[in-house]
């Protein structure tokens, strides 16, 4: 199995668990799309999760399913559109290099940043994303992620 490209992640956060259940289904490869079973992940984490389809040869990625933790910290339910018309154009191409990444290199990425809400509060974030090959096994045609947001703390004078 492909060794993840990490920042460090909780042991024991949502993060984590949908990693043990992404390496779970893997084996000594990539799990295909058909292994994902969502009614295996459980509720806390569910609302973390998203799938996107990767288009165009890893060129363009779609939302498929975004769980609601995402849709109420960015205020919006994107599902079904490109990434490069749902991503604020200052995060765009790192969040999508991101994404290419993963394609590329065929393992795990976690990530950790920071980010101005609509509701103009500062927010981190921390997000893993996970390939998934087609049904076939020929190519990767799906990342499967979560995202964990979390308000910061206002600085103190």
């Amino acid at each position: 199995m492909p060794q993840p490209v990490f920042e460090e992640i909780e042991p024991q956060g949502r993060l984590a668990q949908l990693l043990a259940y992404w390496q779970r289904l893997a084996g000594s490869d990539l799990p295909r799309r058909t292994q994902i079973d969502l009614m295996e992940i459980s509720p806390a984490v569910l609302q973390h999760v998203f799938l996107v389809d990767v288009l165009d040869d890893g060129r363009r990625f779609r939302w498929r399913l975004i769980g609601q933790h995402i849709v109420r910290q960015a205020g919006t339910d994107d599902t079904g559109l490109d990434l490069g018309i749902s991503i604020a154009p200052a995060m765009r191409d790192t969040i999508i290099g991101h994404y290419k990444q993963v394609i590329r290199e065929r393992r795990p990425l976690s990530h950790r940043g920071g980010f101005i809400g609509r509701d103009q509060r500062a927010y981190r974030y921390e997000r893993l994303l996970l390939p998934v090959l087609s049904a076939d096994g020929t190519w990767i045609d799906t990342v499967l992620g979560a995202a964990v947001f979390s308000p910061q703390p206002h600085p103190t004078a």
